[in-house]
């Protein structure tokens, strides 16, 4: 469902949807580890909250806060995912 934005600006049409992304990312330490330690690693297995902004066939941008001026909506705590990461994408209502 789109939404209109009305704040002491004039409206602002709001074309974008919430996402829950459970996506795959590097795990690294710099510390020394036995074999037993190093077998154990895994990669981290974040999950991530936003409006959509794009997706294409490299990336995923989504922003978790915004807000409006005079220019329009201004984006904020922005995440740019590779597509090739993303496990899950599940549209919230």
């Amino acid at each position: 469902m789109q939404q209109e934005i009305i704040t002491g600006h004039p409206p602002i049409h709001f074309p974008y949807h919430k996402y829950r992304i459970e996506w795959s990312d590097i795990s690294s330490d710099s510390g020394w580890a036995s074999d037993k330690e190093f077998d154990r690693m895994k990669l981290a297995m974040p999950v991530s909250e936003g409006w959509l902004y794009e997706k294409n066939k490299k990336v995923i941008k989504i922003f978790a806060s915004y807000d409006t001026d005079d220019d329009g909506i201004q984006f904020g705590e922005r995440t740019v995912i590779p597509t090739s990461c993303v496990n899950k994408m599940i549209k919230l209502k």
